[in-house]
């Protein structure tokens, strides 16, 4: 019997396994993509005898478009094979190898041979990983060379799907490197912007970000910058609207604890369980709608301060527990068996008077004591009176943003009666009446006697003794009303003389004689 041809064909195997071995061994061994897939194109274009060699990989983002990512050209000079959408559309939907032994006589795909007349044959390959396609191999012929044999094609589809899964392996390595290092990107970027939050923050709480020169205040921020070191308990007294809550962040964010916490909590709840539940926290099951555990106001500011706004008004329970807090650090949330340990700076805040509140027994002594181991009380607006100008310029740079009225100011008369009223809402109410200010002039930007609201502008007026008012003070005041309000009344009945003077109070001629002192037109051309 003749073995030579079952020789031949073992022999014919094993070499087509060591060639396998070696290109899987080679690629193995490699760890970036494009060297990969240079390796992959490189053997089967020399294993093929092919002219040209293409891999194209799917974009991630859209699975259905390829990119040429490595080509392989035989021939310098020659136009590189450009891949039809027929052939990797067929490849792509049916995940099978397809080959091609003549452009022009495969009728599968209809006017193939005019795109690609310089080429005979081609053979394409789905490069498959986890089931999915992540790339073609093309390998092509010139025209008048023979097409793919079987055996070439079996071992190259062998070598490309023995490579494909390293291939995809590193696409993830490189890939999750990528995404490390933008991580790593955002996570230093993040660093960066916390350290330039933290130190605007420690700019815009800075005690000389507090506007003043009145001695009051001034007095108040000498007492707040010495304390602000100290970790002992305070309370800021002082009138609703004096800037309570100002003061107190200048001073956490003045403080060693500046990098902790701050928060706030108005103490004004008259619901005592609801009050403890938000400062100590609560174990689920504590109370109807308690369906899970959540860690009190206390608990987010360890390490930091905690502002207890309106502490007068807090029940008596509530400040027992609050006074456990300052002396141990000792919380017990709403429901719990156990206790918890903090480490928080309390400051406080009241407009009231808390001696009178111990002596109707409404609020305990003993926690008096505790908290005002430094006691800032701040001014009302109307005993600082040299200040209003300055916040007034301060409120109108910020309204200049927030409205968008670049060319906003303000009268000299206007500002007269500003610093002149007593202001019971203190600063809330200025920066208030300066904003509703500012939206009715918003015309013409400037914010005039008129624009303020007719509380401030009576009150004032009746205020202002005669002896002291600027010369032509309650002239110029009349007389910008009544322009104002004769325009206003104009436009509102579109320039009906007479419908207008009846709606003021006036006769026809005499609102007709104020029209000519003031200038003012009117379309309306009726005479007497």
């Amino acid at each position: 019997m003749n073995d030579e041809p079952k020789i031949e064909r073992l022999q014919s195997a094993l070499e087509e396994l060591r060639s396998i071995n070696r290109v899987v061994d080679k690629v193995s061994r490699t760890r970036e993509t494009n060297h990969i897939m240079s390796i992959i194109i490189d053997e089967l274009v020399a294993l093929s005898a092919a002219d040209q060699g293409v891999i194209s990989l799917i974009t991630a983002e859209k699975k259905a478009e390829l990119t040429t990512v490595v080509r392989k050209n035989q021939l310098n000079g020659e136009i590189p094979y450009q891949l039809n959408e027929q052939i990797t559309g067929w490849v792509l939907k049916n995940k099978a190898i397809l080959k091609i032994d003549d452009f022009k006589g495969d009728d599968r795909f209809p006017g193939l041979a005019a795109d690609n007349s310089t080429y005979q044959a081609v053979v394409c390959f789905p490069m498959m990983a986890r089931g999915e396609i992540i790339g073609l191999t093309t390998l092509v012929r010139n025209r008048g060379k023979e097409a793919f044999g079987d055996d070439i094609c079996r071992v190259a589809g062998i070598i490309i799907s023995q490579t494909a899964q390293i291939l995809s392996n590193a696409i993830l390595l490189e890939e999750l490197a990528r995404k490390n290092k933008l991580l790593e990107v955002s996570r230093r970027k993040l660093h960066e912007d916390n350290i330039r939050l933290m130190s605007e923050l420690d700019k815009q709480f800075a005690f000389e970000n507090i506007i003043g020169k009145s001695t009051a205040i001034k007095r108040v921020l000498m007492t707040a910058s010495k304390v602000a070191a100290n970790d002992s308990p305070l309370i800021i007294t002082g009138p609703t609207g004096t800037g309570k809550e100002l003061l107190a962040r200048a001073i956490h964010y003045n403080s060693p604890r500046r990098q902790k916490p701050f928060v706030i909590k108005n103490c004004g709840i008259k619901t005592e369980t609801l009050l403890e539940a938000e400062l100590f926290g609560y174990v689920k099951g504590a109370f109807t709608g308690a369906d899970r555990d959540k860690p009190g106001l206390f608990r987010e500011a360890d390490g930091g301060s905690i502002f207890l706004d309106e502490i007068g008004e807090a029940p008596l329970s509530t400040q027992v527990a609050i006074l456990r807090v300052i002396e141990t650090g000792e919380i017990r949330p709403v429901g719990a068996s156990g206790t918890e340990y903090v480490n928080v700076r309390v400051i406080s805040a009241t407009n009231r008077n808390l001696q009178e509140e111990m002596q109707k027994g409404q609020f305990r002594p003993d926690l008096y004591y505790r908290l005002s181991t430094f006691l800032i009380g701040l001014p009302p607006l109307r005993e600082r009176r040299e200040d209003i100008p300055l916040l007034v310029h301060q409120y109108l740079q910020r309204l200049r943003i927030k409205l968008g009225i670049e060319t906003l100011s303000i009268t000299p008369l206007a500002m007269s009666l500003l610093s002149r009223y007593d202001w019971p809402g203190n600063i809330r109410q200025l920066e208030n009446e300066l904003e509703r200010a500012a939206v009715v002039s918003e015309q013409s930007g400037i914010i005039d006697v008129s624009d303020l609201s007719p509380e401030i502008f009576g009150k004032v007026y009746e205020e202002v003794p005669e002896t002291e008012a600027p010369e032509g003070y309650m002239r110029s005041v009349v007389e910008k009303v009544e322009r104002d309000l004769i325009g206003a009344s104009l436009a509102k009945h579109k320039g009906n003389i007479l419908q207008t003077s009846k709606a003021l109070g006036l006769t026809r001629k005499g609102l007709k004689d104020k029209m000519a002192r003031y200038g003012i037109k009117s379309s309306d051309t009726d005479e007497d």
